[in-house]
């Protein structure tokens, strides 16, 4: 949402973020009611964006990717945030345990 890019924009400056799916048409994107949506849309349209969103995308994906397929989790056991933060805290450990193995 515009709040939520408006506070991470304020807190860690440059930011890029998908803005919908992949393959889709892009959605128009109204300036004056959501500026941090346009500034990003904007800054992905430029080949320096693009460029640093595709690096953002392989660094984020790849543990995701060895989570679901490597680890099995596919969905979180516990129910309620702070046991699911919890379970994921677990999961994360665990991969970097096992990365840890072979250095």
């Amino acid at each position: 949402s515009e709040a939520v890019l408006a506070k991470v924009a304020d807190h860690h400056g440059d930011v890029i973020v998908a803005l919908g799916r992949e393959g889709r048409e892009d959605a128009k994107v109204n300036a004056k009611t959501h500026p941090h949506t346009a500034a990003i849309a904007a800054k992905l349209k430029t080949e320096q964006g693009d460029a640093a969103y595709r690096r953002r995308k392989s660094i984020v994906e790849a543990p995701n990717g060895w989570i679901k397929a490597v680890m099995g989790l596919r969905q979180f056991s516990m129910r309620g945030l702070d046991k699911v933060q919890a379970e994921w805290k677990l999961v994360c450990m665990a991969l970097n345990l096992r990365r840890m193995a072979y250095l």
